[in-house]
């Protein structure tokens, strides 16, 4: 039976999952829950890996993922966003220390997506949220709903986001530009035409009776001189 929870209040969720961020080397999207797990000392593998009385209990216990003492299993044969989104799930029953399946719920939505990344990113579509923080279509529609109440509450009532969820995006943002890698990247050199390229323009110019571009004039007195008409 589900253990219904009350709203949750996102400062202290958003603290833990700024933590957790960190904690972990958290820096792009989208997650990557597998190698998180076994960061967090579990171990993580399919349901087919179980035997068939402890495939049983795990059905009893979770339609998706679940934490028999090490080891994280999960049902494979699943999306890879709903996979994804039971993996975090699960990890928001360890990190919140709750039975609640609805705060589980909460954390692994926020924690996937959170929404001042969603912000960040100006997704306006449950397509964007899927394609940059790898939700399933069905969770990316349910945290783009989410989203639109998170903006509307910043908009006229707090007017900013928590300061948990502002030092996370400041996180990601230190972290995309230490990605960058400045003193590799190859500058693109402004383009100068030869002075052939040059004599070509002035003589189609004025063959078409145009004036002549400002940036040429000193080009065309050195081409008058020369014999240029």
């Amino acid at each position: 039976m589900r253990k219904r929870s009350r709203k949750m209040d996102l400062v202290p969720l958003y603290e833990c999952i700024y933590n957790i961020y960190k904690k972990y080397n958290i820096k792009k999207f989208p997650i990557d829950c597998f190698e998180l797990v076994e960061k967090c000392g579990y171990k993580i593998k399919e349901f087919s890996d179980l035997t068939v009385k402890k495939q049983k209990a795990f059905i009893e216990l979770s339609e998706d993922a679940c934490l028999i003492d090490d080891t994280l299993y999960y049902i494979e044969h699943s999306v890879y966003g709903r996979i994804k989104f039971s993996i975090a799930h699960e990890l928001g029953h360890i990190f919140l220390n709750t039975d609640s399946e609805d705060d589980a719920d909460n954390f692994a939505s926020h924690f996937l997506a959170p929404r001042i990344m969603i912000h960040k990113y100006r997704c306006e579509t449950a397509d964007q949220i899927h394609d940059i923080f790898g939700l399933s279509y069905d969770a990316s529609n349910r945290a783009l709903m989410d989203y639109r109440k998170w903006y509307e509450n910043i908009a006229h009532a707090t007017h900013r986001p928590s300061e948990p969820e502002r030092q996370l995006e400041l996180l990601i943002e230190k972290a995309c530009h230490e990605n960058t890698d400045y003193e590799n990247e190859e500058e693109e050199e402004e383009y100068k035409p030869t002075i052939e390229e040059i004599y070509g323009d002035m003589q189609r110019t004025l063959k078409a009776g145009l004036p002549i571009p400002s940036e040429y004039a000193s080009a065309y007195r050195m081409f008058r001189k020369m014999g240029l008409k």
